[in-house]
């Protein structure tokens, strides 16, 4: 093993859980159930991403389908509403209460490297800390996204992700785009529309799926819930057939749909940006729009962070830069194991809903390993 930095500290647990959300305080709760030692390394604070989402959000999956594992109670009264950013945050807290979850806040981890079988190190700038096994919870949306086409744009053009959209009054000058039609679209093109101080409001949404609200006079998410969708396996025959279209298109919209907010607050809606040229933003239809007065906000998505294990070497990523894993559990790297990766065993992994299981299923190979491996020193 390398040695510690000038400065730093060294020390060892059984298990360091990177990234303080709904998938590590889920993985650091089954660790306890099991008396695991272990430490959760955040570098904000627990559940930053709900904290700072915009005022007015809501989430787009029912209150039925927003419950941890360890408080399993609505975290809104209405078991078919849509939680808003405030009820979801004070519910997660109250999680937190419920345990004693040994949760470090403001530590960046900085690299994190494979040196054996089960003998790993974590980095961050006050500490390395030796580990028999790395749970990487930083999700799979926790690095804003923006296409390399932004940076062409002229610099009088005022830019902005949706990461760092918190209200309305944010944006002042008279006209908007919204690039990207999925829930940040929406939400955040609904309420700029609402406030009405907007000459124009454009929209470029490209291929979306839109969730009906009701199927047969059924609440669609109660309905899907009932019929074991948020469950299916993603590899499952069934599985690819229904869900291989959501990674081309990202997760499912509620309604409004853009066509609804044109109709609504005279939205212009486009087909997807394609770029700068000639003094003009470009559309997929040939359709354009001037650069005058404008806001574009980059309802893009985010992407995974995975800076600290290329950091440190590990290879254990696709052609596409996701991890290859078996239900989180990376069989080539021994010790290193995921939570909360979209689509990681169900449609539903990377939502409340899912990550509970996928974190119980990865500490239950954990503490199998931790069993063997004691047996064998014994």
């Amino acid at each position: 093993m390398n040695e510690a930095g000038a400065g730093q500290n060294e020390r060892d647990t059984d298990v360091v859980v990177v990234g303080a959300g709904q998938a590590g305080v889920s993985v650091s709760y089954y660790l306890t159930r099991h008396d695991i030692d272990h430490v959760v390394l955040e570098r904000d604070v627990p559940f930053s991403a709900w904290r700072n989402r915009w005022d007015g959000f809501i989430t787009n999956t029912t209150n039925r389908l927003n419950m941890l594992p360890m408080l399993p109670r609505l975290p809104a009264k209405d078991p078919d509403g849509f939680a808003t950013r405030e009820e979801i945050v004070r519910y997660l807290d109250e999680c937190l209460e419920t345990f004693d979850p040994p949760i470090e806040t403001g530590v960046e981890v900085v690299r994190v490297s494979y040196r054996e079988p089960y003998s790993w190190e974590v980095e961050t700038i006050d500490d390395v800390i030796y580990t028999r096994h790395v749970v990487m919870c930083t999700g799979a949306m926790s690095r804003p996204w923006v296409p390399d086409l932004a940076a062409d744009l002229p610099a009088e053009i005022t830019q902005m992700h949706s990461s760092e959209f918190r209200n309305p009054e944010q944006i002042t000058t008279p006209r908007v785009l919204i690039v990207g039609g999925g829930s940040s679209g929406v939400q955040i093109c609904r309420l700029l529309a609402e406030t009405r101080r907007h000459d124009e409001i454009h929209i470029a949404a490209g291929k979306v799926v839109v969730l009906p609200r009701r199927v047969l006079g059924i609440q669609t998410h109660r309905l899907f819930h009932v019929l074991g969708l948020f469950d299916l396996e993603v590899d499952s025959l069934l599985g690819r057939m229904i869900f291989s279209r959501l990674e081309t298109t990202g997760d499912p919209i509620v309604p409004p749909t853009p066509r609804e907010l044109a109709k609504m607050y005279g939205v212009v809606v486009h087909p997807k940006f394609t770029g700068w040229r000639n003094g003009e933003l470009w559309f997929e239809d040939g359709g354009s729009i001037g650069p005058d007065d404008l806001t574009i906000v980059w309802c893009t998505g985010l992407r995974g962070d995975y800076r600290a294990l290329e950091a440190g070497g590990v290879q254990v990523f696709d052609e596409w830069g996701r991890p290859r894993h078996r239900r989180g559990v990376v069989a080539e790297t021994p010790g290193l194991s995921f939570v909360g990766l979209r689509h990681q065993y169900t449609a539903a992994s990377h939502d409340i809903y899912g990550v509970g299981n996928d974190a119980r299923y990865v500490v239950s190979c954990i503490k199998d390993v931790l069993r063997e491996r004691a047996a064998r020193v014994g």
